[in-house]
């Protein structure tokens, strides 16, 4: 492993360099010429590279890549997968988009996750120089996950099913905190509510008004009653309505974020949410909804931990420290890996914090570090290991 290590390190300054391209390039999931031109890049490096690339067109977000290697070989693939947005728009960071301070790198997605499209690039190309022949290869990466894939939909979801389908591990490599292997994740399910009342004068005809407002109101203290931390979250985290203070509100709206843990707690969620919006609370409103975005969960599966155990006993053979399974409250396209069967983990990219914020930074060090963990777990991954073929 000495000779891959060191392989690793020579690369640092070289993929250090294209971070630094990708975090530039900023990617708002909506803006899909911005998320191509991030895709764009990735293309031309890994084709430098000899990697075999293939562009996957959606017409509204951002194009998929699946990058791909030793194709050949013939025991199940390893893939990775990542995505190409971040969650800011366009001005949002202040020149420069990326810098260096204290063995840290700040920047637009930096940890969220450019860096870790950038660690997976570069345990492709040293492992294809160091003469690695056991498996093949594949990268998946999405232009939407951060809209958990709104804009691209079932088709979406889709390549990321089909690209796993098969694969004897799955590595999503979303931002890491160097202790925990994510073997699980939520599911999710927003609604947008629309409701109806009569508008009448707030002082004069009073009575004669029906507050959309109100009714909302209702529904959503309805709703967010049964919130469980550990199991069914109900959060409404956007309301609007009316159109003047002196108005008994005609419309209203407001939007839905449930999260879950199993399939199974789906319908729940659907019966609950559903029947309440069926209900009027106060007579004379009328209600109606939409579902406009949903991931399902990354279950954790019996395959998912022995992933993850093997991750650790790599971590821990070559000093890299212990790492834990873990459950994670937030969602990730590890779920559509699970889904196709493959064993997956989540959160092993670099290590990083603060995502979604200006201040998102990633540790430097573990830009070589989360490689050479990984490329180790690769190649030492059991012939054996992998999925039933028949499920």
């Amino acid at each position: 492993m000495e000779k891959v290590f060191k392989c690793i390190e020579s690369k640092r300054e070289e993929y250090e360099s294209l971070l630094e391209e990708l975090v530039t390039l900023e990617s708002y999931t909506p803006d899909k010429a911005a998320v191509d031109e991030v895709g764009d890049r990735i293309r031309s490096f890994a084709e430098g590279k000899r990697f075999h690339v293939k562009t996957v067109p959606f017409e509204k977000a951002g194009n998929g890549l699946l990058i791909t290697w030793n194709e050949e070989a013939q025991l199940p693939p390893v893939a990775f997968t990542g995505h190409l947005d971040t969650v800011f728009p366009k001005g949002t960071f202040q020149q420069p988009l990326f810098r260096r301070e204290n063995g840290r790198f700040y920047g637009p997605g930096v940890c969220d996750m450019k860096g870790g499209l950038v660690v997976g690039l570069l345990v492709m190309d040293v492992l294809k120089e160091c003469g690695y022949e056991a498996r093949p290869l594949k990268f998946i990466m999405i232009g939407d996950e951060e809209l958990s894939e709104g804009l691209s939909g079932e088709a979406g979801k889709s390549f990321i099913r089909d690209s796993a389908r098969g694969c004897a591990a799955a590595i999503t490599l979303e931002g890491s905190d160097g202790k925990r292997i994510t073997v699980g994740r939520k599911g999710s399910i927003r609604y947008k509510v629309r409701v109806t009342g009569r508008a009448s004068h707030a002082r004069v005809h009073y009575a004669e008004g029906i507050s959309a407002i109100k009714e909302a109101a209702w529904k959503i203290l309805e709703i967010e009653k049964p919130s469980d931390q550990e199991q069914i979250t109900y959060n409404c985290g956007l309301l609007s309505g009316g159109t003047a203070p002196n108005t008994v509100p005609e419309n209203a709206e407001f939007i839905l974020y449930n999260r879950y843990w199993r399939m199974e707690q789906r319908q729940e969620i659907k019966d609950h949410v559903e029947g309440i919006i069926a209900k009027s609370f106060i007579p004379g409103t009328h209600s109606t909804f939409e579902i406009i975005g949903e991931r399902l969960p990354m279950e954790a599966t019996k395959d998912n931990y022995a992933l993850a155990e093997h991750i650790n006993q790599v971590c821990q053979k070559y000093g890299f420290g212990e790492r834990v399974p873990y459950m994670k409250s937030s969602g990730s396209d590890a779920s559509y890996t699970t889904m196709a069967g493959a064993p997956s983990v989540c959160s092993m990219g670099p290590i990083g914090g603060r995502a979604h914020s200006t201040e998102e930074y990633l540790v430097a060090e573990s830009l070589t570090s989360s490689a050479k963990v990984l490329a180790a777990a690769i190649m030492e991954l059991p012939e054996k290991f992998g999925i039933d073929k028949n499920k």
